[in-house]
């Protein structure tokens, strides 16, 4: 087993690392019995050059068969990408994640800098500070966020910043550029955060406070988790603002003026119970 390889998102083929298959199903909150049996079944099915996306397919069909809150867990990663393609649902749910934390946003906002408006994805804010949060989604988890990301958005911050040494008002909040992406930065982009003061979070940057740890520490997994929706059903909630799972398990009943099927319906309320029990 130890000579089998597997192709990664990014096109790269390495050795496949039963461990690292079988320590995610556990984080995910697998018991380490159905974590070993899933992990045997994977070996069991898989082949040389099959591709690490349908290795996490079949784990996940088969986790969700047996825990179904654990499903949608493990299928987080993927659950942020089901966000797209566009990135405004993105958008709305960085903004939730802040929200949840206790600041007050808005999303797509107009500032007026000293040179130039800038149309903000998100603005977060609390007493004395405003977040200018720039979120970047890509479609593919290969691909990462570069240089150029954080350089953009040093030089938003430093033109909004400019407004207050020549503004009379007395609420003089300062700014703090934020950015949040769902895949993750190269070593440049996250050496020039670092340098000019950024926050910037990503899947699994910082370490132990990325993006999943987010999610994860305050139970926010968007709707896309749902294996019992359809990719229609997930967008038409998506479009009716319902971006987190806690949303619907604190509302069902918007489902019922949905086009969603009974049928998942009653799935969806079903994994949503055992995700929140």
């Amino acid at each position: 087993m130890e000579q089998l390889l597997v192709k990664k998102y990014d096109g790269t083929v390495v050795p496949f690392d039963r461990s690292r298959l079988l320590n995610s199903l556990k984080r995910s909150g697998a018991t380490g019995h159905i974590a070993e049996l899933i992990t045997k079944a994977i070996e069991l099915e898989s082949y040389d050059g099959m591709s690490t996306k349908v290795i996490y397919k079949k784990a996940s069909k088969l986790l969700t068969k047996h825990e179904r809150g654990t499903g949608i867990k493990y299928r987080l990663k993927q659950a942020i990408m089901d966000l797209g393609p566009s990135g405004y649902p993105f958008e709305k749910f960085v903004a939730e994640l802040f929200k949840q934390r206790g600041f007050e946003v808005e999303v797509g906002v107009m500032m007026q800098g000293y040179s130039v408006t800038h149309e903000v994805d998100v603005v977060a804010q609390n007493p004395d500070k405003y977040y200018v949060v720039e979120c970047k989604f890509h479609n593919n988890q290969a691909t990462k966020s570069d240089v150029k990301i954080p350089m953009y958005i040093h030089s938003r911050v430093q033109d909004l910043h400019k407004v207050l040494k020549h503004n009379e008002a007395r609420d003089k909040k300062s700014y703090v550029g934020w950015i949040v992406t769902n895949t993750r930065f190269t070593k440049d982009a996250i050496k020039f955060g670092k340098d000019y003061g950024l926050a910037m979070l990503s899947w699994d940057y910082p370490e132990d406070g990325g993006l999943r740890n987010w999610i994860e520490l305050d139970g926010l997994h968007p709707i896309t988790s749902l294996s019992s929706l359809n990719k229609k059903e997930k967008r038409t909630l998506l479009d009716a603002g319902i971006v987190r799972c806690k949303q619907l398990f604190e509302n069902p009943s918007i489902m019922n003026k949905l086009p969603i099927q009974l049928r998942n319906q009653r799935g969806a309320i079903n994994e949503l119970k055992a995700l929140f029990k």
